[in-house]
């Protein structure tokens, strides 16, 4: 098990980089996420590592943070998504907006992401939307919820609000993509819940 690998960057490319560790270069697979926070070549980089076993022999990928790791580890489970199209999907936005793309059951996003259509874009929000809960991955701050493309202020705490008067799920999403991001600077958790409220009447 190879947890993290340190060394100096030799060589970097958008999803793959080489690793120069005490004169043997390590071929890491990255997502773009992971990629353009890395340094210049010549410096030294830390990497988390994940090893993927195949039948041409290990595949070694690498991520800057554990929340991107786990995230990578998460989608690997999901049915008909392999190592390739987990990171495909990883490197199309942040591990931050994703994980709210899926908690809000964002269909719509989703499928805007590369290799991901309607199928698997249900599958992604079954599977892993309770997985995701629970690992904490990207909790769902206003500057997430935004780039993932709600624009609803206190959504997760909206979202709770509706859920526990016995609106459902995808209810709340329509609802919310109806409204889009029209609400006042200063507005108040309750006056987001009236607005959306006289929305479903």
């Amino acid at each position: 098990m190879i947890d993290f690998v340190t060394g100096i960057l030799h060589s970097k490319q958008p999803h793959r980089v080489v690793i120069d560790q005490r004169g043997i270069g390590l071929e890491i697979l990255v997502p773009f996420s992971t990629s353009r926070q890395l340094p210049e070549k010549g410096l030294q980089v830390n990497l988390l590592c994940h090893l993927h076993w195949r039948e041409e022999g290990p595949q070694l990928f690498g991520f800057a943070s554990e929340d991107e790791r786990q995230l990578f580890r998460v989608l690997n489970q999901v049915n008909k998504v392999g190592p390739k199209l987990a990171l495909n999907i990883m490197s199309a936005t942040t591990p931050e907006a994703l994980a709210t793309m899926i908690l809000s059951e964002d269909q719509a996003r989703l499928t805007s992401l590369k290799g991901v259509g309607p199928k698997l874009a249900s599958r992604l929000i079954v599977e892993l939307k309770e997985t995701i809960a629970k690992l904490g991955i990207g909790a769902v701050t206003p500057a997430a919820e935004k780039e993932a493309g709600t624009g609803i202020p206190f959504e997760a705490d909206v979202r709770e609000a509706l859920e526990n008067l016995g609106y459902t799920g995808k209810e709340i999403t329509q609802c919310f993509k109806k409204l889009g991001r029209d609400f006042a600077p200063d507005a108040t958790i309750e006056d987001i819940i009236e607005k959306v409220l006289r929305a479903f009447s």
